[in-house]
């Protein structure tokens, strides 16, 4: 009898320690890091991202992204990295509201690998400003794989927007690490309104 009650609390156990945490409890998860504070070199974005991270600007070979950076983490002890990354770009479905290119982008959603898994998305204002997410994660079981939470807001000039992406390592790691860039993500200040 004894083995039997030990066996369903680690049966409890390992279901409640799978629970798949949301965006919101991420953004709540009370995490204290060093930070810094950089702005884009033409002043268009201000963002703190985890102090000691490298970051770059990025230059695209399409039209449609007009501008952005990638914000790197050092690697953990397995390998891994962290990415913040951020995008401003004109609707890639030629839509002039923020809700329209939201909907472009979940009905590609559609289209996605099939390992990928789509855990929540909608609307937020957990940038203090209107915005939709995607959170996503992919879906095989192997340590290390990414788990995405991306938002799409309004850059202020109709049909331009930005898309502000934490990339986060599915390790042991993983609620601490998405909270900081979560966290990070909810710094973000457009410089341009």
């Amino acid at each position: 009898m004894k083995f039997i009650g030990k066996f369903i609390v680690f049966i409890l156990v390992i279901s409640c320690s799978s629970k798949q945490i949301t965006l919101k409890e991420y953004s709540n998860y009370p995490m204290k890091f060093a930070k810094q504070k950089i702005t884009y070199p033409n002043y268009d974005f201000s963002i703190f991202i985890p102090k000691n991270w490298e970051w770059k600007v990025e230059t695209y070979e399409t039209e449609k992204i007009i501008l952005g950076i990638d914000a790197v983490s050092e690697l953990d002890k397995d390998g891994f990295v962290d990415v913040i990354s951020i995008q401003k770009f004109k609707s890639l479905g030629k839509n002039n509201d923020l809700k329209s290119e939201y909907e472009f982008w979940l009905n590609g959603m559609k289209n996605k690998p099939e390992n990928e898994k789509l855990i929540e998305s909608g609307f937020t204002e957990i940038l203090n400003k209107k915005s939709y997410f995607f959170h996503t994660k992919s879906d095989t079981g192997r340590y290390g794989e990414s788990e995405i939470i991306s938002f799409i807001l309004d850059s202020g000039i109709e049909g331009v927007f930005y898309n502000l992406t934490a990339s986060a390592s599915q390790t042991s790691d993983l609620e601490k690490n998405m909270s900081i860039l979560v966290q990070s993500l909810m710094t973000f200040e457009n410089l341009n309104n």
